[in-house]
């Protein structure tokens, strides 16, 4: 039927009396037909009957409409109008408003029209009122047309626009990806900012955060955020974004330094501990200032600990040197620590701080001397691997890596995505991500231990750090949410979720299989 289908379009070329019943046959089609509608649309296109098609548009069945509205997009002469598709952006019917927001997407020419249509909706409180994410996604798309970009600067920094339709303006150019930032958004962001302490002065650094700076120009703005970051009216993640975004402060007046060393806390949540320990490393500390930071280290998290080193680099005299030697080793972080890190950072000190770091460095070079030593002997023993076999390995339930991991269209989302690793991992570093899973720990899937008033501890991988509550995944279908009051400890785990032991399960082809399939590029 379908091949049938494309002969008539093709062959039926202005032949309008078939038209009604192309349309009336989609109407009867759905996702398990997807081919025949497809094909249906296509005999549309080709007979290309553009006022047979358009009176589809007033069909009351949803396929119908949708089959209309593709069709006079794609055929020449459709003469497909804005009035014809703007309204379906909040249609009921999800196919349907997918549709028209496709369209959308690539009618530039559409551009006058469809900034006055969405200044209306955000301007003034239309019904239905536009969804903050949906909307925001639309505007993001749409962002290349200097008109839409112009209404963005308009709404974002206007106080007599709803809040809710301001921030979808913040969250849409947050989500634009230009590759040069329009100068007018520099200034919107930055009243926006000004003028608010809340919601809207965070959405307004995040946005800031994905902008492209130009590298003249953006002074002001930067100055602005600076200031921000030392008001104290401002919530402490939102103070620390801004000093993040606008680079190391000249001085770090004893307020303020006060401020940063009180967020790396291991109390503090942990995207707030980690901004303040990123700020930190980079600003221009007094020494008196190192010194104290110095004595902050011996109780700051394994996560943090090692962000805060860079700190140390500036004014390496040897009564630092020494004070920084002595708490790092006896730090509740020091797990954190690699010798590859605090190595290059001793070496800028006198003899006597060198001297002093020889014990650290071999405690932490212990352990990973001994891994090291058996992942030399693992490789030379490993036979030659085959991909196909390693993709079996791979979803199979010996190995069970899809349960946690994905690998091209496989697999689950617990631990990262493992499609593109093998691009930027050698064989060897993905043996030892199988062999010692807790070696190291991707960005975003470290664990983290929480332990309640109840006596109760719990390790997965954060899913969600709120002030009322914490989400742990604990497995690959199992989330653990533990209220923040309830809480009495929250520590980086140094065990990863991913079970240790898969080098006794696997033989050594299947291990040598599995990781010539994960080194491959997914298929």
């Amino acid at each position: 039927v379908p091949a049938l289908l494309a002969a008539a379009g093709k062959f039926g070329a202005g032949r309008s009396e078939l038209t009604p019943g192309m349309v009336d046959g989609v109407a009867t089609t759905g996702d398990p037909a997807r081919v025949l509608e497809h094909s249906l649309i296509y005999a549309l296109i080709e007979i290309a009957d553009a006022p047979g098609t358009a009176a589809g548009l007033a069909s009351p069945n949803a396929n119908a409409r949708r089959a209309a509205l593709i069709a006079l997009d794609q055929m020449d002469g459709g003469g497909l109008k804005p009035k014809d598709v703007l309204p379906l952006r909040y249609s009921t019917e999800r196919l349907l408003k997918q549709t028209a927001l496709w369209i959308i997407s690539h009618r530039s020419e559409w551009g006058d029209r469809l900034a006055a249509e969405y200044y209306g909706d955000l301007m003034f409180d239309t019904l239905p009122r536009p969804d903050p994410v949906e909307t925001a996604a639309q505007l993001a798309q749409l962002a290349k047309s200097p008109a839409i970009q112009e209404i963005l600067a308009s709404l974002a920094p206007d106080q007599k626009v709803p809040a809710a339709s301001r921030l979808i303006a913040l969250r849409a150019m947050e989500l634009a990806g230009l590759k040069e930032t329009p100068p007018h958004w520099l200034d919107a962001i930055e009243v926006a900012f000004r003028n608010d302490d809340g919601d809207l002065a965070r959405q307004a650094v995040a946005t800031a955060r994905t902008l492209t700076l130009p590298k003249k120009g953006a002074e002001k703005f930067l100055a602005v955020l600076q200031d921000g970051g030392r008001d104290p009216v401002l919530p402490a993640d939102v103070r620390l974004n801004a000093l993040a975004i606008s680079g190391a402060p000249a001085t770090v007046e004893p307020e303020l330094f006060d401020f940063l060393v009180a967020n790396v806390a291991p109390s503090k949540p942990l995207i707030v501990r980690g901004t303040a320990a990123n700020v930190l490393a980079k600003a221009k500390l007094a020494p008196a200032q190192q010194l104290a930071l110095a004595d902050t280290a011996k109780s700051v998290s394994p996560l943090e600990l090692p962000r805060l080193l860079p700190a140390f680099e500036r004014g390496a005299n040897e009564a630092l040197g020494l004070k920084l030697v002595a708490n790092l080793r006896d730090s509740a972080g020091v797990r954190g620590l690699r010798v590859d890190l605090v190595k290059p950072l001793v070496a800028k000190y006198p003899k006597s701080v060198q001297a002093a770091a020889e014990p650290l460095l071999n405690s932490l070079n212990a352990d990973a001397s001994k891994q090291a030593a058996h992942l030399d002997e693992l490789v030379k023993q490993l036979p030659p691997g085959d991909l196909r076999r390693g993709q079996v390995v791979f979803v199979s339930a010996k190995a069970a890596c899809t349960t946690c991991h994905a690998q091209g269209h496989l697999g689950g989302h617990l631990g990262p995505d493992l499609t593109n690793l093998g691009k930027v991992r050698t064989e060897r570093d993905l043996l030892e991500a199988i062999v010692y899973p807790s070696a190291s720990f991707v960005r975003s899937y470290e664990p983290f231990t929480v332990v309640t008033k109840g006596g109760d501890d719990f390790t997965g991988i954060i899913k969600k750090d709120a002030p009322d509550e914490v989400i742990l995944a604990i497995g690959p279908l199992q989330e653990q949410r533990v209220a923040r009051a309830d809480i009495t400890e929250m520590r980086p785990g140094t065990v990863s979720i991913m079970p240790a032991g898969l080098e006794d399960v696997l033989t050594r082809q299947e291990l040598a299989d599995l990781v010539t399939f994960l080194k491959s590029p997914a298929k």
